[in-house]
């Protein structure tokens, strides 16, 4: 069983476009990695963009309604809020900087709290449910180094920035093949 039937998310015909967004993240957290000078304000600005991506692609799957009817107003609701963000974090550069810690620390946060819980929820039903615990442990880790890294270096926190466009762009991918649906007989005939 997928864990996207057991959540909220559904199956989209769109998967392949988060696999792509996954995708593009890992070259970014590279390029961060192998280019520390380009500063703060580039890696704020790319956050913002990297929403307002993720949020469009959020959008396209709850269009795709019609056919998977499973929970569209989650992806809705995730779109306009994540494109929002997007936005509000690209008009104001200076507060992008401010809150750039604090939105990946609480965004990890929520997502490794929700992972654990997930994980004992499905290990039963689910055969590797362990994988979304250890993902929730990374991501717990990842938050408190994140509400840790103000107090230190700006390139301590450019370079946690790499990392977690690395690990979000691994993360998109394998979710991604989650959102596939399967091909029903009738499809096939089709």
């Amino acid at each position: 069983m997928d864990i996207s039937i057991i959540n909220f998310w559904g199956k989209t015909k769109f998967w392949w476009v988060f696999m792509i967004i996954g995708i593009l993240f890992i070259p970014l957290g590279l390029w961060i990695i192998f280019s520390p000078a380009i500063g703060y304000e580039v890696v704020s600005m790319l956050l913002g963009w990297a929403l307002v991506a993720y949020g469009v692609v959020q959008l396209l799957i709850s269009s795709d309604a019609k056919r998977y009817r499973h929970n569209w107003g989650w992806w809705l609701a995730g779109g306009v809020l994540d494109i929002f963000i997007g936005f509000t974090l690209l008009s104001n550069i200076v507060l992008s900087e401010m809150v750039l810690p604090y939105f990946f620390a609480f965004v990890f946060l929520f997502k490794g709290v929700n992972n654990i819980v997930s994980s004992l929820t499905i290990r039963k039903i689910y055969t590797p449910w362990w994988l979304y615990m250890l993902n929730g442990i990374l991501m717990l880790l990842i938050s408190f180094m994140f509400f840790y890294v103000p107090y230190m270096s700006s390139y301590a926190v450019i370079f946690l920035s790499a990392m977690t466009f690395i690990y979000w762009g691994l993360s998109i991918i394998a979710f991604s093949f989650d959102l596939r649906p399967e091909k029903s007989l009738s499809d096939e005939q089709s």
